[in-house]
């Protein structure tokens, strides 16, 4: 669904404040988020006339996705056993060693740069991915908005229960990012973990490797053959994610295989079973763990997971 194709000059007021909360941002030396792409996007919206529209469909992927990253390091802050071995068994018996350390005995500047640049998209690509669709292809938008939200929260629970060390905690490999920032003499990844607070221990499944699945997954969907060299962009993503030193290929695995589910569920979960339900077993199943190890559950965490039970609706 497009606009009008006349450009609306109301949205003049929000480009203003974008622009000066982006200054203010830089200047005090603050990292901007992922809210700064969504206020970016409604101020496109606005000037293609989509701006109302934008605020009543949108919402829900920005939702699912803020209230995700609160959740997240939330979740960071609880005391759990950390598994460390698990992951170097598993890439040990499928490969015979470990991915992450034969892939980091031919580093090159080159894949460093390359890798570092393609994994740094993983705040920026779903979003505007889903801008995209909701654009053009709003029947998709949808399903993708459903499927991204399942996926995240299905993967949150299990950092909750069960959180994974990535190969430079388990295995102390090169944690690449950190020495790409001292090759550019700018720490844009440790600011960048500083500010937005990433829980460290959340390994598996590997949301860099699902989001640019269902990327692929929901672009072939709606462009079909036109969207087939986008499948290069999780390959990419998935070499960088081992190369780094933040995954191990099971992880890479069980993002594959989260997207891969969400996607199928997004797609047929209605001729499966009620996705309300789903909506409120996943939230529930989320709360339920933070009380189980006796975390006050406060209510922003509440509306958390009622706006992702909108999500879904």
């Amino acid at each position: 669904m497009k606009g009008s194709g006349k450009p609306n000059y109301m949205f003049v007021p929000s480009a203003i404040f974008a622009t000066v909360l982006l200054g203010f941002y830089l200047s005090h030396r603050i990292f901007p988020g992922p809210e700064m792409v969504f206020l970016f996007l409604f101020v496109y919206a606005s000037y293609m006339g989509n701006g109302n529209r934008f605020l009543r469909t949108f919402t829900p992927f920005v939702v699912s996705f803020l209230s995700y990253e609160a959740l997240n390091r939330l979740v960071n802050s609880i005391p759990r056993r950390i598994h460390i071995y698990e992951p170097i068994a598993a890439d040990s018996w499928i490969f015979g060693t470990v991915p992450t350390v034969v892939l980091q005995r031919f580093r090159m500047p080159i894949l460093d740069f390359v890798g570092a640049a393609f994994y740094s998209l993983h705040l920026i690509a779903p979003t505007v991915f889903a801008f995209i669709l909701w654009r053009h292809k709003p029947e998709h938008y949808q399903r993708y908005t459903v499927a991204f939200a399942a996926c995240t929260y299905s993967a949150l629970l299990t950092f909750l229960v069960f959180p994974v060390a990535p190969p430079w905690y388990g295995l102390n490999a090169t944690r690449v990012l950190f020495q790409v920032d001292r090759l550019v003499g700018v720490p844009v990844f440790q600011t960048m973990y500083d500010y937005i607070g990433v829980n460290p221990f959340a390994a598996f499944p590997s949301l860099h490797s699902a989001y640019p699945w269902l990327i692929a997954f929901f672009a072939i969907k709606a462009w079909r053959k036109k969207a087939l060299p986008v499948i290069i962009f999780p390959a990419v993503i998935w070499f960088s994610a081992i190369y780094l030193g933040e995954h191990y290929v099971v992880d890479v695995i069980g993002g594959f295989a989260y997207a891969t589910f969400a996607s199928i569920l997004a797609c047929k979960g209605g001729k499966i079973f009620n996705l309300k339900t789903f909506a409120n077993m996943v939230s529930d199943s989320v709360l339920d763990g933070l009380e189980k190890v006796r975390l006050p559950i406060y209510r922003s965490e509440n509306l958390y997971a009622f706006t992702f039970k909108r999500a879904l609706y």
